[in-house]
């Protein structure tokens, strides 16, 4: 024992000895330093520094540190909070919590966030206790309380809890709403107790309002409950309809319909039904209406009083006011209507009643009515034989209907010369004579040419030369106005005393307009044949016609010469040579009609062609002969020429040439111009639209008109390209093309669709542009 104490002291001095001995050999932090750095190179150590680059840790502890710091932190830390406790840096940081996530289940990260299931537990407890307090909780609402994303609170928490520590339900309509069970059953019932009150149309969100239920939560229960009624939609306006409500509308409009045979749509729309006549259509599917304006009318209703009494007015020669046999609320329009229906069936026929303001003629009472007027009329068209006034329109009507039937003529010999002759180039413009002075002679040639505008529209599509023609003979056919040889009062004083007896004197002007027309014509026609059994003395009428009517035409051409100068020497003998097959064939044809009346030849047919007209010359007395035959030759000369030849045959008639008001030309252009316009407002057709355009645009930048068909349409567009803008050349161009394929293209095809549609997108640029365009300098008329 003794040694072994000893041995012990002997140690414990060795020991202290050790202790009080300083080491021979130390590491400086340097050298700690270049050895960490060299482990690190070769890849023996792996470790993470610290921001400040004095301290470094491994990634293990700090995947430890990273987890204790999510601990204190109750189960949820954000990453730049950890990065600035541990001083390491954020992507260090994220890159392990990603890791440390992945690799443990219970982990989440989330927005730079790690959570673990502790912290998820935590929050369905508190989303426990917030439901079952307020009994309805959405995901919305605990995203802006937890500040996590809406999904992973569905999802990982709420859905994932629901039914263990979440006691609720989940909205079937809406996912992100949960309830509770209670809840559910206090919102039945207040939903149950509100709709079982009701007993009219309510609005649904009054009802809310009172009951204090969401709309969304109503609606999602309204079929769990099976109220006594419907609601009308799920929209904000939406109303709930009782069944007992349902019913008594029902009631009462079958009790309506029962003992009127007609419903009121104002009457059913104050029960409450917005649509009336859906409503009538659905309650009496078996039964036929003829629904107005303000009524639906039954059939039944119809057929034994209105039907019925038509049926008696018309066997017993009278009339019937059909607003004592229908509801006296209709309206005139309502009744027209109900009687125009009536007229339409089969078993009725229109032509034996007159309707005029609710009151139904039969035709034999008319009849009887207007037999005094017809006598009447033929004492007025003796009376106009007597004086001369149907005379003299009979010489105006002759001369308009020779100028129509003329034109047509020029056209056909236009078509059948035009590809054969050439014209000769124009004569010398120093030429003397009345040609020459002839040419600035003008008198009414922009009246003939307008007028006539609107017609040669209607036959554009099927030859341009004819359309023009037309436009021409047309304005003289609308100049004759009818012959009006009886008077409205006249008719007037005859019937007012048998429609005062009735009460119906408020009817005479409607009845006596039906009439005048019919009794005019009686006139007419009994003026006819009074005229015929007169020998036809008045030979100075028709002579002066003629003469105005040819000096009209010489000025038409005058004008229009102007025009054509404009355009190149070739385009210039075209419009020549159509300008005298359809003016000059109109001068032509008056007077060699009116030569063969002064000779006693009967001319079967006025419409007259060159072979026809130089046969009838040849007929013709020596005085004549020769001065027509070079009238019709000239046709296929110059202007000059033709002029001269005709200033010949009015020589040899007696006629005499007016010198021209050069003063008027430009009051005459802006006429013609005004007559296009107006013919251009009131087309419907697409090819006579850019006809009428470019006439209109030539006019407006020249300050000449122009007589041109439609195959000239491209030449004139030519000439005015330089005076329009890029986008007006390019909107004319774009319709030009699509006319011609309008016109090219066969009928019923998807192509002529396409087109139709395109133009008529179109025609209110083209028609704009025609109507107000304007150029600052435009070339005045001579």
């Amino acid at each position: 024992m003794g040694s072994d104490w000893d041995e012990i002291k002997r140690l414990a001095a060795d020991f202290q000895k050790a202790q009080l001995t300083s080491t021979l050999q130390k590491l400086s932090e340097r050298n700690c330093v270049e050895i960490v750095t060299l482990l690190l190179q070769k890849q023996l150590l792996e470790v993470v520094f610290t921001n400040d680059g004095k301290e470094y840790i491994t990634p293990e502890q700090l995947e430890r540190e990273i987890l204790d710091e999510l601990y204190l932190n109750g189960g949820r830390v954000n990453l730049v909070e950890v990065s600035k406790a541990l001083t390491v840096d954020l992507s260090r940081i994220v890159a392990l919590s990603e890791h440390i996530a992945t690799e443990n289940p219970h982990l989440h990260f989330i927005l730079g966030q790690l959570i673990d299931e502790d912290y998820i537990t935590h929050i369905a407890q508190e989303i426990n206790e917030k439901l079952a307090q307020r009994g309805e909780i959405s995901i919305s609402d605990l995203t802006s309380q937890f500040d996590l994303p809406s999904d992973f609170l569905l999802h990982d928490v709420v859905e994932k809890h629901l039914g263990k520590i979440i006691k609720g339900r989940q909205d079937a309509t809406n996912p992100r709403v949960f309830f509770t069970q209670a809840y559910i059953q206090r919102s039945k019932a207040k939903i149950r107790g509100a709709l079982a009150a009701i007993t009219q149309p309510t609005n649904v969100a009054t009802i809310l309002q009172q009951i204090n239920v969401q709309e969304k939560i109503f609606h999602s229960l309204l079929d769990e409950i099976v109220p006594a009624g419907q609601v009308t939609s799920k929209l904000t306006n939406a109303q709930y309809v009782p069944h007992i409500y349902a019913k008594t509308q029902a009631d009462w409009v079958n009790s309506f319909y029962k003992q009127n045979s007609f419903l009121e749509y104002d009457a059913i729309n104050k029960l409450g039904i917005t649509d009336a006549k859906q409503y009538i259509r659905k309650q009496f599917p078996n039964e036929e209406f003829l629904f107005l304006k303000r009524v639906a009318l039954g059939a039944r209703l119809i057929e034994l009083t209105v039907v019925t009494a038509l049926n008696e007015c018309s066997a017993t020669k009278n009339y019937l006011d059909l607003s004592t046999t229908l509801p006296s609320n209709l309206s005139n329009d309502d009744i027209e209507e109900v009687f125009n229906v009536i007229m339409g069936q089969k078993h009725t026929n229109p032509s034996n009643f007159v309707y005029l303001e609710s009151i139904v003629f039969s035709q034999p009472y008319l009849t009887q009515l207007m037999e005094p007027c017809f006598g009447m009329a033929h004492v007025q068209a003796k009376a106009a034989i007597d004086n001369g006034v149907y005379q003299q329109f009979i010489v105006e009507k002759t001369l308009a209907h020779k100028g129509n039937t003329s034109s047509a003529a020029g056209l056909d010999d236009d078509a059948k010369v035009d590809k054969r002759d050439e014209r000769r180039k124009k004569a010398a413009s120093g030429k003397a004579g009345g040609g020459a002075q002839g040419r600035e002679t003008k008198t009414k040639s922009t009246k003939k040419h307008h007028r006539g505008g609107g017609r040669s529209a209607a036959h554009n599509e099927s030859s341009d030369d004819e359309e023009m023609q037309h436009t021409r003979t047309g304005g003289n056919s609308s100049k004759v106005k009818s012959l009006e040889l009886v008077k409205m009062a006249d008719i007037l004083k005859l019937i007012l005393p048998s429609l005062e007896e009735e009460g119906l004197d408020h009817l005479a002007k409607s009845i006596a307009a039906l009439y005048f027309n019919q009794l005019n014509q009686a006139a007419l026609v009994k003026a006819q044949e009074l005229f015929e059994a007169t020998p036809q003395t008045n030979r100075r009428q028709t002579h002066a016609a003629i003469q105005e009517r040819v000096n009209t035409l010489l000025g038409d051409i005058r004008l229009y010469e102007k025009g054509l100068k404009l355009f190149p020497q070739e385009t210039q003998v075209q419009l020549v040579k159509y300008l005298l097959k359809s003016l000059g064939n109109d001068i032509c044809n008056e007077l060699s009609l009116y030569v063969a009346n002064e000779c006693n030849l009967t001319v079967k047919n006025p419409n007259l062609n060159f072979d026809q007209r130089n046969k009838l010359a040849q007929e013709c007395d020596a005085a004549y002969r020769n001065a027509l035959l070079e009238q019709n030759k000239a046709l296929n000369k110059t202007i000059d020429d033709f002029e001269l030849a005709t200033e010949a045959v009015l020589k040899a008639c007696s006629m005499i040439v007016k010198k021209i008001d050069k003063k008027k030309d430009r009051q005459l252009i802006v006429q013609h111009k005004e007559k296009l316009q107006q013919q251009l407002r009131e087309c419907n057709d697409s090819a006579l639209v850019l006809h009428l355009t470019a006439l209109i645009l030539f006019t407006t930048i020249s300050g000449c008109i122009l007589h041109a068909s439609g195959k000239f349409v491209s030449v004139i567009l030519s000439y005015i390209r330089s005076s329009l803008t890029d986008p007006q050349n390019a909107l004319l161009q774009r319709y030009y093309d699509l006319v011609l394929q309008v016109l090219q293209t066969t009928s019923d095809s998807d192509e002529l669709k396409t087109a139709n549609e395109q133009l008529e997108t179109l025609k209110s640029e083209v028609v704009e542009l025609a109507l107000h365009f304007e150029r600052s300098s435009v070339s005045k008329v001579d």
